[in-house]
Parts: structure tokens; sequence; C-alpha cells
């Protein structure tokens, strides 16, 4: 039976229920029934319908029955050995042996067993995990069992993940190559470390847990300040913040900070400096500190961590920690079932997030069958379904690949535009340069700096000196203590006529005027993403930004930490001083850009661009004059007659016939249509209007 007949329709839930009842009165019959021939034809017939219901590699199916055959026999040899005379005996070895009527004790348990074991079998066809579960809750089956169910489940794949990483390095130095018995220590210093790490892994599981609402009431606790009060304090504060774990390590020293709405933070430092136990606090992760914690300016006692557990969301650097249940629908819905939401409610929220974060098509996938960046994307999904107020994020990039990376960043900068304050830690100077506003560094659990990021990525004696490496895009400077370099004044005489990609280089237009418009006009024109960040809009780039062709940022520009992905940016906000400040700043970082209030002072200009037929005219003038540059594109471009395109592509598909040739005749043959054609094209654009 094919795949797609299974999968043609979605049971009903009743139709699940029914499975499950179908297949909980077969186990009831295989573990009551004693006929032996019955046992046997039971267990056959309950086999053959597992094979008919599989819809997945049937040889995996074929493996798993004969593993647990080979268990089943195993497990009921000692039911058929036995002491007795040699007529009683099927198998004699000197008094002991199979008896003939434990042979038939042991034929019976094992039909038991194996019809018993394949009625589970049959379960899992008919059900996959997932939905198993939600069938059990609507029977209701105590909440307690499932949920431990689940993370049982879970936890046996993150085991066998730390086993075979352990067997991995074991083989890597030459393990299992020796004798038997060397082969047995192996496997037994295997399972002794598998076994210690597992104890580790449990505390971080749990720590996974907690931070997606665990062990939290069902709704947000509302707080007893309103909003408007709250905007009067600072989000998140730590005074002499310490803390010591129970071996005496203190791995906080009087930590002080303060944390304001909307901000974008990297928290940095080598291991061991303390930023992993203070993100565990922030978060509420921890029983007890010493020093004091604020949350919207109201003192935070350990033992009310919960309120910080409700307002700041920590994603755990691996994922696998905080990704438990069966389903990656089920981990989006774990969250908002502690928020609270039942039935329609919870069904329509989580539609919306599987939607909005392209994750519909995922959604009854097992976690642990997921890529690092599908991991880390689920997990993050999942603890903004509780929309908090501060994600933190522990090495946001680490294991991913660059699409995954790129995703990830693209939805910190959604979330930063939307009012979330975000906080990561990394090693990777380079991240921290492109995302963070500030900075804060950690050395043996103290803070030991706190500085604007612009401030303190250009302090390379200080980086230097923690043996922190500076971003590329501060190391352009030619010395640590060299001023900017001066921009150029003096008119351009020479421009590289390139045609660059803008799927490399994102543009980002500051502004929201006339002068925006016109440059934004091209770009629309050619269908060019791009970025406004203004805090409000001309008429015409509202109307384009009603249409969607380019995404608007509310907000005004503040400088390079407001630049973000893009490599491109046309200074355009009206103030000639502001401008040439702003300038100065991209000029020092090596960025691409422009100034409306003086086109000399950028590195950049763009050319009056046409494209029609297939020809893209960009026409430039060294002088400044772009009404002439418009009017000669307007008639240059009015030269290619229509059908152009068309002839273009038929001389191109000549062309890449001709190099592939290899026969005289035949290349003979394309040529002369070649240059025919080309005659042609250049007949009616060009000579028809120079005589």
């Amino acid at each position: 039976m094919s795949h797609t007949k299974h999968c043609s329709r979605r049971p009903t839930l009743r139709e699940e229920q029914g499975y499950l009842f179908l297949c909980l009165l077969l186990l009831g019959v295989a573990l009551v029934l004693q006929h032996t021939a019955y046992l046997l034809m039971l267990a056959a017939a309950i086999i053959g319908l597992t094979f008919a219901r599989s819809t997945g590699k049937r040889w995996l199916l074929t493996r798993r029955l004969l593993i647990l055959s080979f268990f089943i026999l195993l497990s009921i040899l000692p039911i058929a050995l036995g002491r007795g005379e040699g007529s009683s005996l099927w198998i004699d070895f000197g008094g002991w042996g199979i008896t003939k009527g434990g042979s038939v004790q042991a034929l019976k348990t094992g039909l038991h067993c194996l019809a018993s074991a394949s009625s589970m079998m049959l379960l899992l066809q008919l059900l996959p995990l997932h939905r198993l579960y939600t069938v059990l809750r609507s029977l209701g089956t105590p909440k307690l069992f499932i949920e431990l169910i689940e993370l049982t489940y879970r936890y046996i794949f993150v085991l066998e993940e730390t086993a075979g990483q352990i067997r991995l390095a074991q083989m890597s130095r030459l393990g299992y190559q020796g004798s038997l018995s060397e082969k047995f220590q192996h496997f037994g210093m295997l399972l002794s470390r598998t076994f210690i790490l597992s104890q580790v892994e449990s505390d971080k599981l749990y720590l996974g847990l907690q931070s997606r609402g665990y062990e939290d009431e069902g709704l947000r606790s509302s707080s007893h300040n309103s909003t408007e009060s709250m905007n009067h304090f600072p989000l998140l504060q730590v005074k002499e913040l310490s803390f010591h774990y129970e071996d005496g390590y203190e791995a906080l020293q009087g930590v002080t900070c303060t944390i304001q709405r909307g901000e974008r933070i990297a928290l940095i430092g080598h291991n061991g400096a303390g930023k992993s136990t203070l993100f565990l606090l922030l978060s509420g992760l921890q029983p007890s500190w010493d020093g004091e914690v604020y949350l919207h300016g109201q003192l935070i006692h350990p033992q009310e961590r919960v309120a910080l557990r409700q307002q700041v969301a920590l994603v755990l650097q691996n994922s696998n920690y905080q990704l438990f249940t069966p389903s990656v629908e089920d981990e989006i819905a774990f969250g908002l079932k502690n928020m609270g939401l039942r039935e329609g409610a919870l069904h329509k929220r989580l539609e919306e997030l599987l939607t909005r974060y392209n994750l519909a098509e995922l959604r009854h996938k097992p976690p642990h069958e997921l890529s690092e960046g599908q991991k880390k994307w689920v997990a993050l999904v999942a603890v903004l379904a509780t929309d908090p107020e501060v994600l933190i994020l522990d090495e946001p990039t680490a294991a991913l690949d660059a699409l995954y990376t790129e995703r990830v960043l693209d939805l910190l900068e959604q979330l930063h535009l939307a009012g979330k304050t975000i906080i990561i830690s990394t090693h990777d100077m380079e991240l921290a340069s492109r995302f963070a506003d500030r900075v804060l560094l950690m050395e043996a659990g103290k803070l030991i700096c706190d500085r604007k990021a612009p401030d303190l990525w250009s302090d390379s004696i200080l980086l230097k000196d923690k043996h922190l490496p500076q971003p590329w895009a501060w190391r352009t400077r030619t010395h640590q203590q060299a001023p900017p370099r001066p921009i150029r004044t003096e008119l351009p005489q020479y421009h590289l006529p390139l045609f660059l990609s803008s799927e490399t280089l994102p543009i980002l237009l500051v502004g929201g005027g006339k002068g925006i418009w016109r440059k934004a006009q091209g770009l629309i024109e050619r269908r060019i993403p791009f970025k406004v960040m203004a805090p409000a809009l001309c008429d015409e780039l509202t109307e384009a930004a009603r249409r969607g062709d380019f995404e608007w940022i509310p907000r005004a520009y503040t400088g390079i930490s407001d630049v973000g992905e893009a490599r491109i940016v046309i200074l355009g906000i009206g103030d000639a001083g502001e401008e040439l400040r702003f300038a100065k700043e991209l000029e020092a970082t090596g960025y691409l850009f422009s100034l409306l209030s003086d086109a000399t002072r950028g590195n950049l200009q763009f050319g009056a661009t046409a494209h029609k037929e297939g020809i893209t005219l960009s026409v430039h003038s060294d002088y400044r004059l772009p009404e002439i540059t418009q009017q000669l594109k307007t008639a240059w471009s009015e030269t290619l007659p229509d059908g152009f395109e068309g002839r273009l592509q038929a001389l191109s598909q000549y062309r890449q016939a001709l190099q592939e040739a290899t026969d005289e005749a035949e290349r003979a043959r394309l040529r002369q249509a070649y240059d025919k054609l080309k005659e042609s094209l250049l007949q009616d654009t060009i000579h028809d209007r120079t005589h």
C-alpha cells in the first residue's frame, strides 16, 4: 500500500481513538490467550497488518522485528532449560537440557511477547507518536504520565547521540581494533562515560524545561505596576550580583548593570568568565543569588524568580536541551499551553506561528531528526511563542551553516525593530560587531567593561590586552590611535563601470524626503530590494511602502549601529552637518555610501539607469548634471526597437551553439547565421541612426 494512500486523508480524532482501543484490545488478547496455535495466528495477523500499514522503508520494520525476535528468543531460553531423564529431554547435556514441557511453555511465552510487542508496533504505524500523545490527552490521561513518556522518549535520543559521539571519539583514536577483551574494555568505558555525561545532560535538559515555563503557572501573572509606570524604570537591573556554586567556585562577583528596553547587547569574554551563569540568573533559572535583581523597577527575590522566567526567555547554545517533545508542533504548543491557551485559541496561535516562521512543513517532524540549523530555529520560535520582553541567546550561531546563520540574524533584527530587548553571548567578534549597539565584557566573574559598541571596537589596546580580536571593519584603520581617514572633497576623476549583485550588497536609504524618493525610484524600477529608515515618509514613499516596494524602518538613523546588514548607505536626512558626521563614520568602517547634500563627499554615485529590451544603460556625468544624464538615458533607451530582446536571445543562443560545435561545417553555418543576425541588430540600432 502506498504512502500516498495512507496520507490522502488524515484520520479524525475519533478514528485515532479507535486505533488506540483496537491495539489495546489486541494487546489484551495477546496477554490472556493460552492456545498456542491461536497465539501464533494472532501474532502473524498483527505482523501482517503492521507491514500493510507501513508507510516507510519496510526493511527497517523487518530489522526491528528480527531484533525483537532475537531478544525474545534469548529471554525464553531459560524457560526451556530443565533437568530430567533422557526421555524427557529433547536435547540432553548430561542431565540438563531442553525439556519438552519447557519448550512448549517457552514457545507460548515467546508468542505472548511477540504478539504483544507487535500490537504496539502496529499502534505506532497507525498513530504517529505526536498524535498518540494528543489522543491520550483527549481521553483524559493524567498530564504527568504523558509528560513523563515524552521526556523519556526525548532523553533516549539524547543518550543515543551522546553515546554515538563518544564512540566516534574512541574510534578516531584507534579504539575497538584490538583483541576481544580490549573491545569489551572500550565498550565498558563507553557505557561508564555515557552514564556520567547523562547526569550532566539531565541537568541541562531540566534547565531547558524551566526556560520554557515547565514549572510556571498556567497564565502569565499580571504585574502590579501599570505599563505607564513600568516605563519609568529600567527593564532589567542587577546590583552587586554574585553567585557561588556548591563546590565554592565564585562564578559572579559584584556584577552591576542596567538593561533598557529595546537594546541590542553582546556579552563577550573567554570561557569561564561567567557569561552563562549571568544568563541563567537573568532568566530566573538559578535558585539563589547574592545581590539585587530588579525587573521593571521591582526587586525580585530568588523565590519569586518565576517572574523573570515569564518576561526573560533564554535560548541555550545546545538546542537539544530545549527540545523535548515528540514533534515540532508540540514544541511550539508547549509554551502556549503554559501560558494558559487551550483549544481554539491554542490552535489559532499555533497555526500563526507555524506559518510566520515557515515551520508548517516540519510540524510533525521529531526534533531529533532536524538539522542543527532547524533545531536552533525551532528552539528560538518555541521561546518566542511565549512573547517574552527580553530574549537571551547563548552563542546563537554556534554550529549553524551560513543559511541558518543569516535566518537567525535576520529574525533578531526583526525582533529588535519590533521593540524586543535582545542579549547574546558570543566568541565571534564579527558577529558581535554586526549585531550589538552595546557590549559587556566579562572576566573571571566580573563585569570589567560596559561601553557603546563603536567605542569598544575602536579600542584596540583594550581588545589586545584581553586577547580579543578586533572586528575586521575596525582593523582597516592604519594605526590604533589614528583618526578616521578623511573623506575626499575633490571631484573624483575615475569611476569603476561595474554592475554588482544587489543580493551581496544590501542597500539602506536614510531619510524619507523627495531626494530619497528619487533614488528609490530607480531601485524600484529594477526590482532591487532595499530598506528605508526614517521616522516619516513623503507621500510618494508612503504609497510605495504600502505597495510593498521596500521595507520601511520607522525610526531615525542614529549612527553605524543602525546599518545592520546593509553594505550601501544613502544619506538623505536633510541636514548637511549630520550627513557629514554619519559619512565620516561610514568611511572609517569601509562602507559604500553617498550623501544627497554633497555627492562629491561619498565614495559611491548612482548613474541614471534604464533597463529595456534586455539592455541596461547607466549614464553618469563627471560634472553633477543629473538633468543631462537623465535626458541622455531616455534618448538612448528609446533607440532600442521593440522586439530587440528576443533577437538578443537568439544571438546569444547562436553564440553558445558556436562555442559548443565541433564539426567545421556546422561551425561555418552557425558563424554565418550569427554574423548576419548581429549585423541586422546593429543596422537597426546604430547604423540607421548615424547616417
